[in-house]
């Protein structure tokens, strides 16, 4: 016979469609929604960590001593909405003349997924 396309003769002599069933999408679907829900979800976590970040880098850029990191720090994160992380939480290193060599931070958060789901993130982070 030839191929015969999207179509081939079954066994009782009809034609039948290959290609995805009902069920076969049905499962595509329930995967995709499975994989995006959670990772849309956390969209506003992941925004929220480059934002300590970014304000951590303020910090450590502009600061001379320990409690000026920790000022700066939390006046960016009231600007930038920073609930995660204060000031005070922030693992600050110094050298021996008191020059600020680090700033670190880590910090864990719930994400909510459907009902009783939720995935619980670490974040942490070093500022040079």
């Amino acid at each position: 016979m030839g191929q015969m396309g999207q179509w081939e003769r079954g066994s009782s002599g009809r034609r039948r469609a290959r290609g995805f069933s009902l069920w076969s999408l049905l499962i595509v679907i329930v995967f995709v929604i499975g994989i995006a829900l959670p990772a849309l979800r956390a969209i506003p976590s992941l925004t929220e960590y480059f934002s300590v970040k970014r304000a951590a880098s303020y910090a450590k850029q502009r600061a001379t001593s320990k409690r000026e990191v920790v000022e700066y720090f939390d006046k960016q994160a009231t600007i930038d909405r920073i609930a995660a992380v204060k000031g005070e939480d922030l693992q600050i290193r110094e050298d021996e003349n008191g020059t600020i060599q680090s700033v670190d931070f880590a910090y864990r958060t719930e994400v909510p997924v459907y009902g009783p789901l939720s995935l619980m993130i670490t974040y942490s982070g070093t500022q040079h």
